[in-house]
C-alpha cells in the first residue's frame, strides 16, 4: 500500500484546491466549509483508504464528490433558489473598468449559480473541468468512469448550461470552453 501524506501535509498542498472545489459544488461558503472539514476528517479516519490507483488529489476529489453527493441527497428537499439571469454578459475581456468588472463578475455570479441546476454528474464534470482545471483522464479517475464519459458529460453540460443561460449566439461564455474559477 502506498504512503499518504499527513493529514497537515494534504491539507497544506491541497486544502486550497479541495475548498475551490467544495465552493462551487457548494455555491456558498458556510456549505463549502462543512464539505472541506467532512473531506479532511474522512481522510484522517481512513488514510488506508487510499490505494495508490490514482493521484493523491484525485483520491481526495473523489471523496469530496461522494460526501457532496450524499449532502445534496439529504437537503434534496430544501432546493434554495437561484439568483435571477441577467439579460447581457459582459461586453469584452479587455475593459478593465470599474463597471465592467462588475458586470463580469456578476456574470459568473450567475453562470455558477446556473450550473447549479444542472444534473449532479454534469456539474460535477463541469467543476472539475473549468473550476478545477483537471484533465479529461483525472476527472475520469476521480469520477471513476471512462474518459468518453466525462467528455459526454461535458458536452450535454454546456448544452444544458446554454440553454439555461438562454445563450442563442455562437459565441457565449458558457461555449467558449473558458476557465470559470
Amino acid at each position: 500500500m502506498p504512503d499518504v501524506p499527513s493529514i497537515e501535509e494534504l491539507w497544506f498542498e491541497h486544502g486550497e484546491r479541495i475548498r475551490r472545489a467544495a465552493l462551487m459544488l457548494c455555491g456558498n461558503a458556510w456549505d463549502a466549509d462543512d464539505l472541506v472539514q467532512e473531506t479532511f476528517a474522512t481522510i484522517a479516519d481512513s488514510p488506508r483508504a487510499f490505494q495508490g490507483r490514482s493521484a493523491v488529489y484525485t483520491w481526495m476529489y473523489g471523496i469530496l464528490l461522494n460526501l457532496d453527493r450524499r449532502r445534496r441527497r439529504r437537503a434534496s428537499t430544501h432546493q434554495r433558489k437561484v439568483a435571477t439571469l441577467q439579460e447581457q454578459p459582459p461586453a469584452t475581456p479587455g475593459e478593465a473598468g470599474p463597471d465592467a468588472q462588475a458586470i463580469a463578475a456578476e456574470w459568473k455570479e450567475t453562470l455558477w449559480s446556473r450550473v447549479h441546476e444542472l444534473p449532479e454528474r454534469q456539474r460535477q464534470t463541469l467543476v472539475l473541468r473549468y473550476s478545477e482545471d483537471l484533465k479529461y483522464e483525472e476527472i475520469a479517475e476521480v469520477l471513476e468512469c471512462p474518459v468518453g464519459t466525462v467528455k459526454s458529460r461535458i458536452y450535454h453540460g454546456l448544452l444544458a448550461l446554454r440553454r439555461l443561460l438562454g445563450e442563442d449566439s455562437e459565441h457565449s461564455p458558457a461555449t467558449d470552453h473558458q476557465h470559470h474559477s
